[in-house]
């Protein structure tokens, strides 16, 4: 910031763009992914946002409308898709809360797979 001109397109820091990422799972790092032009930091953290909450929200819904599905072809199916929906939640919920706590303390902490997927989005 030599030239007076912030770093970021958004304005923001990138201890607080970060956590902003993850704060809304993949729409809010969709939407910090499109808005931010010049940050890398944040347009990482946004791309990861995508790629980590944006696989499990599927799981969770494919869980969901399997558990559904079973109801008219195999009922005793159903208990075990929606735990497994429930299971995924609650993990996604708690990569959740590791992820802004990293963005927010500013650690470039890498999701294991997402990271890569987030890698190949920039």
């Amino acid at each position: 910031m030599v030239s007076g001109t912030p770093s970021s397109s958004t304005g923001l820091s990138p201890r607080v763009a970060g956590p902003l990422a993850y704060a809304g799972w993949w729409v809010t790092g969709v939407i910090l992914w499109f808005v931010e032009r010049r940050d890398r930091a944040i347009r990482f953290h946004a791309a990861q946002s995508v790629a980590a909450f944006g696989v499990i929200a599927a799981a969770i819904a494919a869980f969901g409308a399997l558990a559904l599905a079973s109801l008219s072809f195999l009922p005793s199916a159903f208990i075990p898709f929606l735990w497994a929906s429930a299971i995924t939640w609650g993990v996604g919920v708690l990569l959740w809360i590791v992820a802004m706590y990293k963005a927010a303390t500013g650690h470039a902490w890498r999701i294991p797979v997402a990271a890569d997927l987030a890698d190949r989005l920039m």
